[in-house]
């Protein structure tokens, strides 16, 4: 039978092979680098045991020295001459060891610190001196001395090392000093024992400058040499390459009587033979694990071969049963699970009539689908759009959950706010079967969904679910756990959201927004023929809401067309009237009773003047010229221009501005805004008597680049009665004003995409807030 290179068989002997391979490398990398570590340590321990013997033979030196003396100096009486003892004295030793008192120097000391003789090499004679002799007698009568018998010196760059023995009787105590040389050949003399190789290095490293001495330091960075120099570190160990060879160093600190650092001794064993170890055992398990690998992978592929080739025949069959060939008979072959997954292939084979059952299911959700059609139908029939569009939204909400509507467990309606650029959440409806049921659900979850849902906020201008469904006006649907996904507010994770969709609201003017609906505890995925009902339901709702804003718009326009109609026919004649009774009191020889009566209603005259004015130029149908706009720039105009007017009324106004309030807009337009808006104030304060005041603030909102504009005055403010008609036209409660003011205003706000809102109390002030949008480059 012919194996296929994606079947499961050639899938398992390879992954097998690759798990072999990294376990095998694994494997070896622990032993080379246990191995590695071992031989490390051998050397190391190596370094230190041959460095503890230099030392021994170092320390035991110096004893062997004051043994000589002690035997040599009880030949001698005091009366002989102290320099003639120093002569005899070193001859004696000479003869007894000549190595190693070749270079020693003998001296004879009087207790008060007098040379009284000395004998050695010229080179060495002269280091004890009156500056030093005292420093040899206050070490000789330290506790410490005692014990050692000798300390170290540093004198003209050079160590010596002093040796002191005391003699002499009851009356007399003279002192014998051998002081000795600490160099390279002396550290040569400690050699022996030390078993070293011909490839192994001796150093001495000395703290002075002499050009004779071996100066070991050039080896070792400045960071090394100082830890080598603390007196702390009497023994030091390191890696170190030395003329290109890898050593092992073992540093003894030498020590002077001061405890100041003079140098050390240094054993370096070379790591050539650690290497070539290195170098030989890493091949050999190199080999080893090559051969481990070879072996294991050759096993265990006829293993896997033998275990899985009926799992392949079974395959062979599958296919052709797919391809709607014929399998007569089936040998059952295999063993364990294999042998199972035969025995229930052949009965799959043998009962295809289970087929009957998928049938089934599908007429099941057909039917529900189809309950599903009836269920929409009855809510597009129930709805009055043309009449509340929140109450047909809310019908709509509970629809989603009603048992003889579509039956979703909870929806969730959230509205958006163009003026913060959020959408908020406004109405909750729960499945009555879910909310009767307790045990379903944590409590926020179920029963008190309704307030967390209220006090949820989704920004629009982030990349979350909610905000876009809403900005691309399709359904978004998840089968699955909402805390995965990106809702737009923490709080929407935590509820529990399961296998929901997003249903946006668009075309409601201020109801726009989205549903978010789900099956809360229930395992009911939503498919593609739901969808594609809810995308029905989407569009009847949608056509509806956008027939009712048709019609909101046609009534409004053609209510601006009659007040165009009044102006044009109405005003026009009083307007002239106006104009001849003006002519009449400003004439230059008017009657005096002529003046006398028209003097009375020059006040109104000018006031219906205005008024004819500002109505004929509202309704004016003259097409938008929107271009970019500073408000920062218009408003300080508009306010320099009334500045003689207020302060004739002792009126302050002061004008507060973080931005510069770019928009994009009609100049014009806006001048009629901030001119209305700042007049109403004037008139308010005029009933105030005294500390008239008028705030004008702009400024820009970080979270959602909006522009917003304030106007406060403290002026009589306004009744609830009065803010709910504020925006109507003709309605006004200023005696011979038309009340168009205000309707003009919130209509040019609107056109412009903003928001106004009227904020007062009766008696105290009145605060106006305009809300829009910041001027972008894109625009």
């Amino acid at each position: 039978m012919k194996i296929r290179k994606d079947s499961l068989l050639v899938k398992i002997i390879f992954y097998n092979d690759i798990a072999i391979f990294l376990t095998s490398i694994l494997i070896a990398m622990v032993v080379v680098i246990t191995s590695f570590q071992d031989m490390e340590q051998r050397i190391e321990d190596t370094t230190k045991n041959k460095l503890n013997l230099l030392i021994g033979n170092y320390k035991s030196y110096f004893g062997e020295i004051r043994n000589d003396v002690y035997k040599e100096i009880g030949k001698h009486k005091i009366s002989d001459g102290n320099q003639k003892v120093a002569e005899t004295l070193k001859d004696n030793l000479l003869k007894e060891d000549f190595k190693s008192y070749y270079n020693a120097v003998v001296s004879i000391l009087s207790s008060d610190g007098l040379l009284l003789g000395e004998y050695g090499n010229e080179g060495d004679l002269g280091t004890l001196t009156d500056d030093n002799i005292h420093i040899l007698l206050e070490n000789a009568k330290k506790r410490e001395f005692e014990q050692t018998g000798y300390y170290l010196a540093g004198i003209k760059g050079r160590i010596y090392s002093r040796i002191i023995i005391p003699y002499g009787n009851e009356k007399t105590t003279y002192y014998v000093v051998v002081s000795t040389p600490i160099n390279e050949e002396f550290l040569k003399s400690l050699k022996e024992g030390l078993d070293l190789t011909s490839k192994d290095r001796i150093l001495f490293l000395s703290n002075g400058s002499s050009k004779n001495e071996n100066q070991a330091h050039k080896f070792f960075s400045s960071k090394t040499y100082k830890e080598i120099s603390k007196k702390d570190y009497r023994n030091y160990y390191l890696n170190k390459k030395i003329d290109g060879l890898s050593y092992y160093l073992g540093v003894y600190s030498l020590i002077g009587y001061n405890d100041n650092y003079l140098g050390s001794f240094i054993i370096a064993l070379s790591k050539e033979k650690v290497t070539e170890e290195k170098l030989m055992t890493s091949v050999y398990i190199g080999i080893l694990v090559l051969f481990i690998m070879i072996l294991s992978s050759t096993i265990s592929n006829k293993v896997f071969r033998k275990l899985l080739l009926p799992l392949s025949e079974i395959a062979d069959l599958a296919d052709k049963i797919s391809n709607g060939e014929k399998v007569d008979d089936m040998k059952i072959e295999g063993q364990g699970e294999i042998r199972t997954l035969s025995i229930s292939f052949k009965e799959m084979v043998e009962k295809l009539n289970i087929a009957q059952d998928d049938l089934t299911i599908q007429n099941q959700e057909l039917v529900r689908n189809i309950e599903r059609i009836e269920a929409i139908d009855k809510l597009l029939m129930g709805m009055n759009i043309e009449k509340d569009t929140f109450e047909t939204i809310k019908k709509l909400v509970s629809g989603f959950t009603s048992e003889v509507g579509l039956g979703y467990s909870r929806a969730m309606y959230f509205r958006y706010s163009r003026e913060n650029d959020y959408l908020i959440g406004e109405e909750v409806s729960i499945n009555r079967t879910l909310s009767e049921n307790s045990k379903k659900g944590f409590k926020f979850q179920v029963k008190n969904l309704k307030e967390l849902v209220f006090f949820t906020k989704v920004p629009i201008n982030d990349e979350n679910l909610l905000a876009r469904s809403f900005k691309e006006q399709k359904i978004i649907y998840k089968n699955d756990a909402g805390y995965k996904y990106d809702l737009g507010n923490d709080l929407l994770k935590a509820i529990g959201l399961k296998n929901f969709f997003i249903f946006p609201i668009h075309g409601a003017g201020k109801f726009s927004g989205v549903i978010v609906v789900d099956n809360y505890t229930k395992d009911i995925r939503i498919n593609q023929e739901e969808l594609e009902l809810l995308n029905l339901l989407a569009i009847n709702f949608s056509v509806g809401i956008n027939n009712k804003e048709t019609t909101a718009n046609t009534l409004e326009s053609q209510r601006v067309l009659t007040i165009e109609k009044l102006a044009t026919r109405f005003l026009r004649i009083r307007g002239e009237v106006v104009e001849k009774l003006l002519k009449c009191i400003d004439s230059d020889n008017p009657g005096e009773r002529i003046i006398e009566e028209l003097s009375e209603i020059k006040p109104y005259l000018i006031r219906i003047k205005e008024d004819n004015e500002s109505l004929k130029a509202y309704s004016e149908q003259n097409g938008e010229k929107k271009e970019r706009l500073c408000l920062d720039k218009l408003i300080n105009e508009i306010i320099e221009s009334h500045k003689k007017k207020f302060r004739d009324e002792n009126i302050s106004i002061s004008f507060f501005s973080a931005t510069n309030g770019t928009i994009l807009g009609d100049k014009l337009k806006f001048e009629k805004v901030v001119k209305e808006l700042l007049e109403n104030s004037y008139n308010a304060l005029l009933k105030r008597k005294q500390n008239r005041r008028i705030n004008v603030i702009l400024s820009k909102r970080k979270i959602n680049e909006k522009i917003e504009l304030k106007i406060i005055d403290n002026g009589v403010g306004m009744s609830s009665k009065q803010l709910e008609d504020i925006y109507e036209p003709f309605i006004s409660y200023q005696p011979q004003t038309l009340g168009l003011g205000l309707f003009f205003v919130h209509k040019i706000i609107k056109d412009h995409g903003g928001v106004i809102k009227h904020f007062s109390e009766e008696g105290k002030s009145t605060e106006v807030k305009i809300t829009l949008n910041a001027y972008k480059e894109e625009v």
